[in-house]
This record gives C-alpha cells, structure tokens and sequence, in this order.
C-alpha cells in the first residue's frame, strides 16, 4: 500500500490560518473547505427536518447517545458516558440482532459509531438520513468518504472522523511530525513506523499509522512515498516503511523510529486501555451535537487551542 491509497483526503500540514495554529497534523477534505468548516455552528436546512432531533447546543450535559458497535469499545464509551452524565438509549450491533434505524435510535442525540470498515458508510448513511448526528471512531473506510459527505450535507447533520480520538495522540502527532521536520536535517537517520494493536483489529495499518507516514512523507524530502514494509525485499531508501503487528488484546501501540548509523531515536506512543480512546469520542460527540457538515478531529481540537 502506498502514500494515500485507498484514503478520499489528503494530508494537511500547512499553516492553518482559520485556527491560529501552525502546522498541526490533520486531514483537509475538498468538500469541506467548500463548506468553510470550522468556522462554528451552522443552520440546518429547512428540508429535510427532523423535529424530534431538537438540538440544544454544544457541549451540554444529559445528552442521549446512541452506541453503533456495542463490542469492548463501545462499552468502555458506554461508561465514560455515563461518568459525564450522558444516557445511552440504544445499542446497536449485530451481536444483539439490530442495526441502524429511525426506530433502533429511538430519541439519540448522537451515535458513537465502532464498527468494522465495511459497515461505516452504510452506518453513517442511516444516521444521516435518520437526522443523527455521528462521531465515527471507525478506521479503514475512508475512502468512501465523499459518499459520507453527500449523505451529511444531504441530511444537514453533523459528522466527525478520526483515526484515533486519543487526545495523547493527537499531542503525538505534533511531536511525530515535528521529529520528521527535524529528520529532513539529517538524511543519515532512516525513519520508520512500527504499531501493533489486538488481533481482532482487521485493517493494518492503523488509521493513525497511516497519518503518521503521511505527514512524514510530507516533512521528508529524500522519502517519496510511504509503504507497508515489504516481505523479503530489498528495501528502498526512498521509501519510508510502515510495519504492522496483530497480537493479543494489545490496546495500541505506535512508533516512529528514527536509525542512524551509531545509535536509535525512538518515539512511541503506548495506550494503556480503551479509555482515553473513549473519553476522546464522548468530546467529539459532545462537541458534534448541533453542528452542521463533516469535520475531523483536528478542527475540534484547533477551535479549543485557539479559544
């Protein structure tokens, strides 16, 4: 797999002049710089309404959630939900012989969704033609995600997508990408990517595997692409490889390794459990309610640097 493939959007490591900030990671989509995300709450549209999807503002207490994927991440969501005063009123899976409906969402304010790749689109379709507002924690999917756009500017709903909403990740991202802008400096250190996760994780690499080499790639000039380490070949200098490893209940584990000919740098993020994973997606579901368009985490966390 190379730089990109497969991913409907593109790395964003420039300056970001609507936030402040300069040079966070993130991923800018056509449509929503058509759609001047960021910018805050929008209006929804007249039609099609949904007037039992009374929205009340941002970031309130007493939401009521629906979960879409109710396996060990959504029930660690579940309980930090809870812990912020939140109330779940639907959980779907297939496991429990449901699927998205009108009827299955009851009165949710918002869907945290933790599926499997080949279900999100038709899973972010429901819930945009439901009137239901999504946090999409689900990797592996991107690159239907024009269709995904479609369906929320359709419907006038809200959606935000990421990777991984571990907030140390985000911080990690900063440091990975400021490591690589440092690296370009010195050509004798070979840079790679290495993340292991649970072997019940189906797509590798991770989401957040992925956006570590892009933005690398970016800040490198003598890395052309990016690649999954290749078996048994002879490796390119001008690649810059991503390996992957299933094992276990590995919660997620990511590296950049930087080799050079006398000594190693390495810099590794390790989650713990599912927790700050879950404490990220409940905030985008907190932060999502009411807005309007497609967004990534990267426009909720630059509103918040930037306030």
């Amino acid at each position: 797999m190379t730089a990109g493939a497969g991913h409907g959007c593109v790395s964003f490591l420039g300056r970001r002049e609507d936030s402040g900030l300069s040079d966070f990671p993130g991923i800018r989509c056509q449509h929503q710089l058509r759609r001047g995300r960021g910018r805050g709450p929008r209006p929804r549209p007249k039609t099609p309404s949904f007037p039992h999807r009374a929205k009340a503002g941002h970031g309130e207490a007493g939401m009521k959630i629906a979960l879409v994927g109710y396996g060990k991440m959504g029930q660690s969501v579940e309980q930090v939900a809870s812990e912020r005063g939140h109330e779940v009123v639907a959980r779907i899976d297939p496991a429990l012989d449901s699927e998205v409906s009108p009827q299955a969402l009851g009165d949710a304010d918002v869907a945290i969704e933790f599926s499997v790749p080949a279900a999100a689109i038709q899973n972010i379709r429901a819930l945009a033609e439901a009137g239901v507002d999504a946090v999409i924690g689900t990797t592996g999917w991107h690159a239907d995600l024009g269709h995904a756009a479609t369906a929320v500017e359709d419907a006038g709903t809200g959606l935000i997508y990421a990777p991984n909403f571990s907030l140390g990740v985000y911080l990690f991202l900063r440091l990975a990408q400021d490591a690589g802008r440092m690296a370009n400096l010195l050509e004798e250190y070979d840079v790679h990517v290495w993340e292991s996760h649970h072997r019940h994780k189906i797509d590798h690499p991770s989401g957040t595997a992925v956006q570590l080499a892009d933005l690398l790639v970016n800040r490198l000039s003598h890395k052309s692409r990016w690649s999954e380490a290749p078996p048994g070949a002879a490796p390119d200098p001008r690649v810059l490889y991503v390996a992957s490893h299933r094992a276990g209940e590995v919660a997620g584990t990511h590296v950049v390794g930087l080799e050079g000919p006398d000594d190693r740098i390495e810099l590794r993020h390790e989650a713990r459990n599912r927790s700050s994973f879950a404490r990220g997606a409940v905030t985008a579901a907190e932060w999502i309610k009411g807005r309007s368009g497609v967004y990534t985490l990267d426009d909720m966390l630059a509103q918040r640097f930037a306030s």
